[in-house]
């Protein structure tokens, strides 16, 4: 509020390298915290649940499949591979750089910068390659009619056209909106990084006894000394532990327990988790908070994470491919979509139980579930099985009575 009176009344503060301002810290990508350290795409991932969050994305988004598939009529699709573009989406994306690896890497820079970017390499106007770029040496302009983006590498600056850049921002970002996760939620990143190098110091350097022995009397040192061997050679490691203790002379062991202020930062530690959990919707148990996880719900929560989270990701992934791997023509024949068979596969009883009341209810063929688990057809496979009492169902003949 005082900057904003002081702009107002025309009293600039300016800022220098011995007092930067918050500004000129997120030029250096480095934007400080209430907590006193710095929060960047680089620092972030010094946070344990960060860490975690962030894998679980960047890996589901790098191993999730990328088909094409070609429009039909009444709405039907097939896959297509003999397009160029899924060559592409099915195989290495660079001669040295996989699409797995570097989906995964990309996904990995849009929630640590707000946006991925990757160099679309043509062949005779056909894309046939995609290169990874460094999300720092790339800078969106959105003051010409079309966007284009300037990319800046060993000193040399040059512009691409947004239809050799494959794109992905943030889900939210319009134009130089961009929606940056890490900066969001910078203040919860920031405590955490805190609190897990106050736990590191605690371990290294904090002197925290197991208990204490009471006496009210003064000891000498030689006493003290006799003491402290005969304990250490009596109870000290695993293999003493739990063997009777003689105390002389009135002496009492008191042994510590945990105080309320450890338990209340245990508590302030699992609520920086979901605070973090929460920014990236991420569910606990894929980052190791197992509190509230059980068996019934797990499987439910995996389900939430794809609805939620994964999706939208992936709706900006299938727009971003489809604007640099598909011509506008291409484009009223095939589109890109995500395939989350694989993470929303039940277990065998109930995938295979669900086959047979889908095949039983004349819903899917016998070669379209097979399909579903990469099996090859059969014959008399893509005949609908249709029950007695249904639509067209054939009538059950009757065996001849055989004569008594």
């Amino acid at each position: 509020m005082f900057e904003g009176l002081k702009r107002l009344l025309g009293i600039e503060t300016k800022s220098t390298l011995a007092n930067p301002s918050p500004e000129l810290l997120a030029l250096f990508g480095s934007v400080p915290t209430a907590a006193g350290i710095s929060v960047s795409g680089e620092t972030a991932l010094r946070s344990p649940t960060t860490l975690a969050s962030c894998r679980a994305i960047s890996e589901s988004m790098g191993s999730l499949p990328f088909h094409l598939f070609r429009r039909g009529a009444g709405g039907a699709r097939e896959r297509d591979g003999t397009h160029p573009a899924a060559q592409i989406l099915a195989g290495d994306w660079c001669p040295w750089a996989g699409g797995v690896e570097t989906r995964t890497a990309m996904q990995l820079d849009a929630l640590l910068h707000g946006a991925a970017y990757g160099l679309v390499v043509r062949v005779n106007g056909q894309a046939r390659e995609i290169h990874r770029l460094d999300p720092r040496a790339v800078n969106r302009d959105t003051t010409g009619p079309e966007p284009r983006f300037k990319v800046r590498e060993n000193g040399v600056e040059r512009v691409l056209d947004w239809r050799d850049v494959l794109y992905v921002p943030t889900p939210g970002t319009i134009g130089n909106r961009i929606v940056c996760l890490i900066n969001l939620c910078r203040e919860a990143i920031a405590i955490d990084m805190a609190m897990a190098e106050h736990q590191g110091r605690l371990f290294s350097n904090g002197a925290r006894p197991g208990g204490v022995f009471k006496y009210g009397k003064t000891l000498g040192d030689d006493v003290l000394k006799r003491l402290k061997d005969s304990f250490d050679a009596s109870h000290a490691g695993g293999a003493n532990s739990g063997r009777t203790m003689i105390l002389e002379d009135g002496m009492e062991f008191e042994a510590l327990q945990f105080s309320s202020v450890d338990l209340q930062f245990i508590e302030l530690r699992r609520f920086v988790i979901q605070e973090i959990a929460r920014a990236f919707k991420v569910p606990g148990t894929l980052i190791g908070d197992l509190d509230r996880a059980t068996w019934r719900n797990v499987e439910e929560l995996m389900r939430q994470f794809v609805q939620t989270c994964l999706m939208p990701w992936a709706e900006i992934w299938q727009s971003a491919l489809e604007r640099v791997l598909l011509t506008p023509d291409d484009r009223r024949e095939y589109f890109i979509e995500a395939v989350f068979d694989d993470m929303l596969r039940g277990d065998l009883a109930a995938r295979f139980t669900a086959y047979r009341q889908a095949a039983g209810g004349a819903w899917l063929t016998r070669n379209e579930i097979r399909q579903l688990d990469n099996r090859p057809p059969i014959d008399g496979g893509d005949e609908l099985i249709l029950q007695a009492g249904q639509d067209d169902a054939p009538a059950v003949s009757k065996q001849p009575e055989k004569p008594e």
